[in-house]
């Protein structure tokens, strides 16, 4: 195995410039001073700007980040058999690395994080990328007193929240919110907002909370208003679901906006429920009826057997395949950035990984088959 694992490094690492420094935290090999670290901490006090960490899994990433770096985790919904279900052959050791709260600070400018799970991330810097990751809060603008913050990227998140702790007139420029499946959004009023929401989905489905049916509600997202803050948004391409019960008279909408009377209105699509989605400015926004909540996305409301985010990809004749300007596709599978499953990291990995020889071969050598891919 540690073979196996020396491997797995040496592929993951050809990802990166030839000029960074790659850090490993948790690494199931040899250690090798100077690059294996036992803990977050160690490693991030040792890096310099520019330096990649790679988080290997049981993993967890805490901290504060005062310099340029990229932090990696392995993803997730990697195992096909957990409930719900994961995806199979994206990588050959399934797992995850826990992120439990991370401040990124003054100097951490360019900085990005991908691959992990659960947690809040905290925005005090400009140009920062959160990308391909699960279960995370982004409170953006965390400044006190106020300031300006640019040019956030959330992108190809599963269940990502976005938070506004501050209510004391900070101002967010450029923030671009694209190819999510959006938990939550609330900017507060206080402040000021302006930037791109596109090609997300919002689903909420509380016909069924039994992880053997549906992975349960709390695998799904939010039910709830969207506070828009004021902001100036482009929300466009966006799809809004809540699913409750079959029947029309029975189902309500709890997505509502508020305070979006800045913001722009293209090329959206609500279900139509109890009390209709009320569009701002804006052209080519849709209802649909109730009836084609099934017919929408490739396993919703139920999930059947497929995978937990792989259910959000639009289905064969979903009238989401021609709701975008020119009769273009919308959703989270669209667009400039389509989501990738399991939040796999842009860098290459492994799966599968086996020998003929079986796992105690005889002799001095043993044979090992690998097959890799690049997740760009």
């Amino acid at each position: 195995m540690k073979k196996f694992a020396i491997l797995l490094s040496i592929v993951l690492m050809t990802g990166f410039a030839a000029n960074a420094k790659i850090r490993r935290v948790g690494f199931f090999g040899s250690p090798i001073s100077g690059t294996d670290y036992t803990t977050f901490a160690l490693a991030n006090t040792a890096a310099v700007s520019g330096d990649t960490i790679l988080m290997f899994p049981s993993t967890t990433l805490t901290g504060t980040v005062t310099k340029k770096l990229t932090l990696i985790g392995p993803g997730y919904w990697l195992d096909p058999n957990s409930t719900p279900k994961g995806n199979a052959n994206l990588q050959a050791f399934a797992g995850i690395a826990t992120l439990n709260s991370l401040i990124f600070d003054a100097g951490s400018d360019g900085s990005v994080v991908s691959g992990f799970y659960g947690g809040n991330v905290y925005i005090k810097e400009n140009n920062i990328t959160i990308i391909r990751n699960c279960e995370l809060t982004v409170n953006i603008a965390y400044t006190s007193p106020a300031g300006t913050i640019t040019n956030t990227q959330v992108i190809q998140n599963y269940r990502v929240a976005i938070n506004s702790v501050y209510n004391n007139g900070s101002s967010v420029t450029n923030l671009n919110v694209s190819n999510n499946l959006i938990n939550y959004f609330s900017t507060n009023p206080g402040n000021t907002y302006s930037g791109n929401i596109s090609n997300n989905v919002w689903a909420f489905d509380a016909t069924q909370n039994t992880n053997s049916l549906n992975g349960g509600s709390s695998t799904l997202t939010y039910q709830g208003g969207i506070e828009l803050g004021g902001g100036a948004y482009l929300l466009q391409n966006n799809i809004f679901i809540s699913y409750t019960n079959a029947a029309a008279a029975s189902n309500y909408n709890y997505f509502t906006f508020g305070n979006g009377g800045n913001s722009i209105f293209n090329y959206n699509m609500g279900i139509q429920s109890g009390v209709a989605i009320n569009w701002g400015t804006g052209v080519g926004n849709t209802i649909t009826p109730i009836a084609n909540a099934a017919n929408i996305f490739a396993a919703f409301p139920l999930i059947g057997t497929t995978s937990a985010d792989a259910r959000y990809q639009l289905k064969a004749g979903s009238p989401a395949l021609t709701a975008g300007a020119g009769g273009t596709a919308i959703g989270m599978f669209t667009g400039n950035y389509p989501y990738k499953l399991s939040t796999i990291p842009t860098i290459p990995t492994i799966y599968t990984l086996s020998s003929p020889q079986g796992n105690n071969p005889t002799g001095s050598t043993i044979q090992i088959n690998v097959s890799t891919r690049g997740n760009n």
